[in-house]
């Protein structure tokens, strides 16, 4: 990565050092609240990982809690990870109260802070891996995640399977297993359909290169959802390699601490709620778009393509002023084939082809994104 790139992110995203140092180039970010429970289990499946794996590994939890509810449990947990033998084991803790933006904000700071211990040349060479404090790993974690990277170096980041731990009743064991289904149906769906977004957005379950975080822009901050528009971001511009074996085995609880994503997921299910399902029908409305995307000469003009559309998918992209926008994107773009469909597939991002399936399974183009 070019030092100027490398210095101009450090300077827009200010964060603590990591203590760790700059020669781990393997880092753990955790972020945690109310979690004392859950987080020696996390802690002591990565200590099994690591024993497996041939490189030095950090963790840095990131300690947090919501304005107005109070530092309780997180001082506590703050105090234990302070002692002397979790720094002996490669753990280490930020203090972050009251952080704006709850779990993404707290994710954001504790990638900053790992960018910061390394330099432009190495931290192309960096991995951070995003964890949840509920979230323990397989024994070979950190062994599959850096061997599928090696395997695909031009992908900047990694998602890996995930199993929900059994649910405390049969309703909840029932709703986590409805829940998983769905998602995997629906990435499925996106992979039979060649979507370049097929893969799942969940916080505790990626990985990413230390120089694709920053060529992505960071995690930004958002009310929900981060996890999704910043691996979004990095598929854009690196690109994600799927590892469809389990590693991560997080909690099945119900939440509301975030408008949607698995806990607002499990509650609903539990309360007699369905989700937004996709139809078959729309999965292979979206195999017909991205093959008519993939002719060099329909994407020579918005109008050829959108001829090559039935209804409603041409209504869609003509609801979304696909034939006003075409004619600027593709006018800074190389005369190139390949640059097309790159600059197709970055306006159709994974937002845009979640709200198309919704649309095409008959419903309303959602604002957010499931995770």
């Amino acid at each position: 990565m070019k030092p100027a790139a490398f210095d101009k992110y450090r300077r827009r995203n200010p964060a603590p050092v990591f203590p760790g140092g700059r020669d781990v180039l393997h880092v753990v970010v955790i972020p945690a609240y109310n979690e004392t429970a859950e987080l020696p289990g996390v802690l002591s499946s990565l200590a099994v990982a690591r024993s497996r794996f041939s490189e030095p590994v950090a963790v840095l939890v990131v300690i947090n809690y919501p304005a107005g509810a109070g530092a309780g449990e997180s001082l506590e947990l703050r105090a234990a990870l302070d002692r002397p033998q979790w720094r002996d084991r490669g753990v280490y803790s930020l203090w972050a109260p009251e952080l704006a933006g709850g779990v993404g904000a707290a994710r954001k700071l504790g990638m900053d802070s790992a960018l910061s211990a390394w330099d432009a040349d190495s931290v192309e060479s960096a991995i951070i891996y995003s964890l949840d404090a509920d979230s323990p790993v397989d024994p070979e974690y950190f062994t599959v995640i850096s061997a599928t990277l090696a395997a695909h170096p031009g992908a900047g980041g990694i998602t890996v399977g995930v199993r929900h731990r059994a649910g405390e009743t049969p309703e909840m064991e029932a709703a986590i297993r409805s829940y998983e289904a769905y998602l995997d149906s629906y990435v499925s769906g996106l992979r039979r359909a060649g979507s370049p977004y097929a893969f799942s957005s969940i916080g505790s379950a990626f990985a990413v290169r230390g120089g694709a975080c920053i060529r992505a822009g960071g995690m930004k901050v958002r009310a929900a959802g981060e996890d999704f528009y910043f691996l979004q971001e990095v598929a854009k511009t690196s690109g994600i390699v799927e590892e469809r074996r389990v590693l991560v085995y997080p909690s099945p609880r119900c939440s509301d601490r975030v408008p949607f994503g698995t806990g607002v997921a499990v509650s609903r299910l539990m309360a007699g709620h369905g989700l937004n399902e996709v139809t078959p029908a729309a999965f292979e409305a979206l195999r017909n778009v991205l093959a008519a995307a993939s002719r060099p000469d329909l994407l020579e003009s918005a109008g050829a393509f959108l001829a090559e559309l039935p209804e409603p998918a041409r209504r869609f992209f003509e609801t979304n002023r696909f034939p006003r926008l075409w004619p600027q994107i593709i006018a800074n773009q190389p005369d190139r084939a390949d640059a097309r469909r790159e600059a197709f597939d970055r306006w159709f991002d994974g937002l845009r082809t979640l709200r198309f399936l919704h649309f095409m399974s008959g419903g309303v183009q959602s604002p957010a994104a499931e995770r």
